[in-house]
């Protein structure tokens, strides 16, 4: 267990490096071993199969049917037993005493007793003294003569083979675990080099800002869609930044404008409006439009840092649809009675947004539509369905939007015509809640217009 918590402590360099080390050697460990006692398995078969190859040949050319041989004859036939002797082997006939009355050796090796007989045709293996042997024998049957044929063999050759064996595999496996190890420390600094760039670029980015990236990797694996991802996600959190960065010194030049007129008229109060009558009613009116319109920022600013954080359940029927249409259409109506509405209601199938949503976005897009309507005081409401979406459309005949601003205007606090905008309450956060809130439902929400001939603005929510 302490060394699973010490191998834990290691860098991940180490770590990789040791696991393939280890792996690998195992690996090869493990082959080695059934290498080698499949090696040891097919030389001992070797050996049988050429001592049972020589038995045959013994008691073939002993027993021949056409002479019959006596005790006596037998001996005499050294010769042949020297013909078919091999390296490291002895041959040997014993009668039913256990004599041996013909025996042939080849080569220096100790060799059991003659009377140790092993009367079943089995290989055996025995040990005399540091030497190994097997032993083979046959009965031998002649009309004149009854015993067994011998025949024992020297594994001393068989044992320096395996022991070389054993010492080159040993050798290599000491090389498999170097190479495995440098293999491994290879290996662990190919797969961790991205992130060791991960790494510089995270310190980079720490200290210089958001403009660094990874270097992105040619190869299409889990290490370059990583890389790709955090690229993404650098360009995100910029961009994220970036917006920030803008919308609070939007927001402080936003508020520093209604917080300074507060702060002229509560001074010009403090100096003379307390004598004077209509020093005070002044500042009291522009304080009071200010802290309105401080208010409607603020407002703004909430709603749009809501947005932000959460969408709301969707709980529209048609019904419910129809019914926010025609009751905003209503209210408008009612506080802009110089206007006419028109309103056509082709489809009414959106389900999956809140009806407070749909109020807002409608709320926010008829009074942008008003605000910027000077002349021609028409506007008009439509919605339906096209390729599996519901279209709401508001259109208006006012003074349009210049080609060159139509991608800006969803831009917090951006105004086309910023002096018009002010003096007209607006804050410049309008179409950007609108278009979060058209976000947070997967929908899109575009702008056509021409400068002098109104403006056509179209929310898209997938049915």
């Amino acid at each position: 267990m302490k060394f699973i918590k010490k191998v834990s402590l290691l860098p991940w360099k180490w770590k990789l490096t040791l696991a393939l080390s280890v792996s690998i050697f195992l690996t090869y460990s493990i082959f080695s071993f059934f290498e080698f006692h499949t090696v040891s398995s097919w030389l001992l078969n070797q050996e049988e199969t050429d001592m049972k190859q020589a038995m045959e040949q013994v008691v073939q050319q002993l027993n021949i049917k056409e002479r019959d041989l006596t005790e006596e004859e037998l001996t005499d036939n050294i010769a042949l037993l020297e013909k078919l002797n091999n390296n490291n082997q002895l041959i040997r006939v014993l009668d039913d005493d256990g004599h041996a009355i013909l025996s042939d050796m080849n080569g220096d090796f100790p060799i059991i007793e003659p009377n140790q007989i092993y009367n079943d045709e089995q290989f055996h293996y025995i040990s005399i003294g540091e030497q190994n042997s097997i032993v083979y024998s046959k009965e031998l049957k002649l009309p004149s003569f009854k015993g067994r044929v011998e025949i024992i063999r020297s594994l001393q050759s068989l044992d320096k083979v395996r022991e070389h064996l054993r010492f080159a595999m040993m050798l290599f496996t000491i090389a498999a675990l170097l190479i495995s190890g440098l293999i491994g420390y290879f290996i662990s600094y190919l797969l961790l080099r991205p992130v060791n760039s991960m790494t510089k670029t995270m310190k980079k980015i720490k200290n210089t800002g958001f403009k660094e990236r990874m270097p992105v990797y040619r190869q299409k694996d889990e290490i370059s869609d990583l890389t790709i991802i955090f690229n993404e996600m650098m360009d995100v959190i910029e961009q994220s930044f970036q917006q920030q960065k803008q919308f609070i010194e939007d927001a402080s030049h936003e508020l520093r404008t209604p917080v300074s007129v507060l702060e002229g008229h509560l001074s010009m109060l403090n100096r003379w409006g307390k004598n004077n009558k209509d020093i005070l009613e002044e500042s009291l009116v522009a304080s009071t439009e200010e802290v309105t319109r401080l208010k409607k920022l603020i407002i703004s600013l909430l709603d749009l840092s809501r947005l932000e954080q959460n969408r709301g359940e969707s709980d529209l029927t048609p019904e419910r649809v129809k019914l926010v249409l025609e009751h905003t259409i209503r209210d408008f109506t009612m506080l802009h009675q110089d206007f006419t509405f028109q309103m056509k209601l082709d489809s009414l199938h959106l389900y999956k947004v809140s009806e407070q949503h749909l109020q807002q976005i409608i709320t926010i897009l008829m009074d942008n539509a008003v605000k910027y309507s000077f002349q021609e005081k028409n506007i008009f409401l439509h919605t339906y369905e096209t390729d599996h979406h519901f279209v709401l459309e508001i259109s208006d005949q006012g003074i349009g939007i210049p080609k060159e601003d139509i991608d800006k205007v969803f831009d917090r606090f951006y105004r086309v015509d910023k002096a018009r905008s002010r003096e007209q309450g607006g804050t410049g956060l309008g179409l950007a809640i609108a278009k979060k809130i058209v976000e947070l439902y997967k929908g899109t929400i575009t702008i056509k217009s021409k400068v002098g001939q109104g403006t056509k603005v179209m929310v898209r929510f997938h049915i």
